[in-house]
């Protein structure tokens, strides 16, 4: 018997190996074992048997599989995990190996030194008197810092064997001793004790839904697996999930919610922990469980995580819920390229399951769906606050508050009311710019312009993270004329403490929450109100929801309009309706001042009408005139390489392959660019492929690779990915070694 076992490797093949005699009853189809592999060893899964090899294949050419794999009575895969894990592989174009990592049973849990290391009176005196020898100082000190000890697992799985030595000197000293401790393993139960360290004590108070709301959606469950669309506020989505979930575990059958930010998704849990009378678990980190067994009997619970808890071994689901489905969270940057969302849906038909979708402003991939039922909240046109849209072209001066915005925020801090400052930019500037010659400082790996941060005086990529000294002259014409253009939250900070220097003033961005301490002491000042004006970026819309103020300025609303993709305007409308979300509504005083260079573009004009079918009518007729998603698919092909040259041969070689394989139509040219858009708006899903670059990547290189992009856009989604797939398989074939990677992105996010 010959088993076809695929290898957690970035390969798509499978591999034969001969059963023993010994194992020929343990192994099957999902089985897991561990096989020969070159110089070491795998643990892999079987995929196929057969009694036949292939023609030209010797018997004593094929290794025999090692053993069966053990771990906690689980030796193989789930069917449905199983299946779900191909399905993932052919949806993405990535190997099944790589994808079935993603569903894998735990392994076997190792033991660990349940006791920690305290030291002792005599310890400590040693360390003031000096008299603990070098060689063994440095561990003595580790031990004395920590007040509850240290782990004896720390110390036991460290590498170094003068650690253990240490060890031994210290227990015999009297200096340190033995006390008993606990070690914590696999998903955490929520409970208020473990979480109110991390999060605020701000809660949020779930809407009641409306009845109909909960008799509609109770009817649907009826008819799963479905789709349903929950368009609203946080509060109002989480009082219809929590009231949801209920109903679904009274019927026995567990709750599967998925959200994109870690910290959002402790504050979730603590929620519905509160709000609901069964179990909530928090899974965070991948899979490390059976969900929903306890002494061999399936109990429903609710489990929260963020994108990989879509894989989570939950048995018997009836509601799965992706909330702020329009996150690029959601999506897998490394290889599998997967999207939760995409795959909850995966999971859902499985498992006959509800799938709902929740967001404040649902991205156009889901309002698209044509058979998602769609639950909107009604809102009253006095919930809204008042917005009131500034044209910064007539504002003179350069400064970045208009005459408007500035008069709001001395009337806000003189009436002790709080405001909050939005600007999606971090830094002092965007960039420094010689004023002699237009010469600006770019980085060498992507050749974007630096970053400008004026208290560390330092120039950062956004991308690599490169970091370099502020130059003193232009590195062009050599003139000391070096100016900073735009504006970033340290400009609009040191902007704010100039206009108001009695003002308690707070920034929330990614630069002042580096640091784990830093961050929670930062968020509990936010939520405690002790400050008067609060200056942030999207980091505001990442963790647990902020109270509502009475007025938000928004800086720069149009400085995400200009980036390079395609989903610029709809990321845009997104962060705006966040931060009108943060002001109160209009008769409780809440006011929007919303500073823009284009009043007039369709997404200033959607949000300050508070409409956003104004926005979604405009936006998806341009993406119906350009052929990008959701009217037409894209997979995003990318080349990276130590050589710059080789690495645009071979994407030029992709490209080639992919003309032969495809049914490819030229791209358009700009004379020939109306009549393409013209033909791509008449029906978009009769039309050809197009494969456009190759380009050179921005951002891809990572310790001296370079990269090129390759886009394969069109109509028929099944054509472009078994053109794509085969396409790799002979790109691998003929560059075997290991010299480039070529990575595949079905359905892209981020287009940097």
């Amino acid at each position: 018997m010959f088993a076809d076992v695929i290898v957690p490797r970035h390969l798509t093949k499978t591999f034969t190996y001969l059963v023993p005699p010994s194992l020929l009853s343990r192994v099957g189809v999902g089985q897991r074992v561990v096989v020969p592999f070159g110089r070491t060893t795998l643990e892999g899964a079987v995929i196929g048997l057969t009694r036949d090899l292939p023609s030209g294949v010797n018997v004593s050419q094929i290794k025999a599989i090692t053993s069966v794999s053990k771990g906690d009575g689980l030796s193989g895969y789930s069917p449905g995990m199983f299946e779900l894990s191909r399905q993932v592989a052919e949806e993405y174009i990535a190997p099944w190996g790589q994808c079935l990592r993603l569903v894998a049973p735990p392994a076997r849990a190792v033991a660990q030194p349940k006791w920690c290391y305290m030291a002792t009176p005599q310890g400590r005196l040693a360390l003031e008197q000096g008299s603990c020898p070098d060689a063994h100082l440095p561990l003595l000190q580790r031990i004395a810092r920590r007040k509850k000890g240290l782990s004896a697992s720390t110390i036991q799985l460290s590498r170094r064997n003068s650690d253990r030595q240490a060890l031994l000197f210290l227990e015999a000293q009297q200096w340190i001793l033995r006390s008993e401790g606990t070690v914590s393993n696999g998903p955490s139960r929520i409970r208020r004790s473990e979480t109110e360290s991390e999060l605020s004590t701000h809660v949020c108070v779930p809407i009641a839904p409306a009845v109909e709301v909960m008799e509609r959606i109770q009817m649907l469950m009826q008819a799963c697996p479905t789709r349903v669309l929950i368009d609203g506020v946080l509060d109002y989505r989480v009082g219809i999930m929590a009231r949801a979930a209920q109903f679904v575990l009274e019927q026995g059958r567990s709750v599967l919610i998925i959200i994109g930010e870690v910290v959002r998704a402790q504050w979730l849990a603590q929620v519905l922990q509160e709000a609901t009378t069964y179990p909530v678990t928090l899974q965070s980190r991948g899979v490390s469980g059976v969900g929903g067994e306890l002494n061999g009997k399936v109990t429903p619970q609710i489990v929260v995580g963020t994108r990989s808890a879509i894989f989570y071994p939950l048995r018997s689901i009836g509601l799965i819920w992706v909330d702020g489905e329009e996150d690029s969270a959601l999506k897998e940057p490394q290889e599998p390229h997967y999207h939760a969302r995409e795959v909850a849906w995966m999971r859902a038909q499985r498992e006959s399951a509800l799938l709902v979708y929740g967001s404040a402003h649902p991205s156009l991939e889901v309002r698209s769906v044509g058979e998602i039922e769609r639950v909107a909240q009604c809102s009253e046109p006095d919930s809204f606050p008042q917005i009131e849209l500034v044209d910064m072209s007539r504002e003179y001066g350069g400064a970045p508050f208009s005459a408007t915005l500035t008069a709001a925020l001395r009337a806000t801090v003189a009436q002790q009311d709080r405001a909050i400052l939005f600007l999606n930019r971090r830094g002092y500037a965007g960039a420094l710019v010689c004023r002699d010659c237009g010469w600006v400082p770019r980085c060498a790996s992507c050749a974007v312009a630096f970053v400008y941060y004026r208290e560390s005086a330092r120039l950062v990529c956004r991308y690599c993270g490169c970091r370099e000294s502020l130059p003193e002259i232009c590195g062009a014409c050599g003139a000391s004329r070096l100016s900073p253009i735009g504006e970033g939250t340290e400009r609009i900070e040191q902007e704010v403490r100039r206009l108001f220097p009695g003002a308690r003033i707070l920034r929330i961005d990614r630069d002042t929450t580096r640091g784990v301490v830093s961050t929670r002491r930062l968020w509990q000042q936010v939520h405690s109100r002790t400050w008067d004006i609060l200056i942030g970026t999207q980091a505001l819309f990442q963790r647990e929801p902020i109270l509502p103020v009475g007025l938000v300025g928004i800086v720069h609303a149009d400085s995400g309009l200009h980036l390079p993709d395609f989903r610029a305007a709809e990321r845009t409308h997104q962060l705006l309706i966040d931060a009108v979300n943060l002001a109160r509504p209009a008769p409780s005083g809440g006011r929007v001042i919303l500073q823009t260079s284009l009043p007039m573009h369709h997404v200033m004009q959607a949000v300050a009408a508070h409409d956003p079918a104004l926005f979604y009518d405009e936006e998806i007729e341009a993406r119906r005139l350009l052929g990008y998603p959701p009217v037409q698919h894209l997979i995003y092909l990318t080349v990276s390489g130590k050589d710059r040259r080789l690495t645009e041969l071979a994407a030029q070689r992709w490209v080639s392959e992919l003309h032969k394989i495809l049914s490819v139509r030229p791209a358009a040219t700009p004379s020939g660019l109306a009549s393409a858009q013209q033909s791509l708006s008449a029906d978009p899903q009769s039309q050809g492929i197009v494969v456009l670059g190759p380009v050179a990547a921005t951002g891809v290189g990572s310790r001296g690779t370079l990269g090129w992009h390759i886009m394969v856009k069109g109509g028929d989604r099944t054509a472009m990915r078994d053109g794509v797939r085969r396409s790799l398989e002979t790109m691998e074939r003929a560059y075997p070694g290991r010299s480039f990677k070529f990575s595949v992105d079905v359905d892209p996010v981020d287009m940097g």
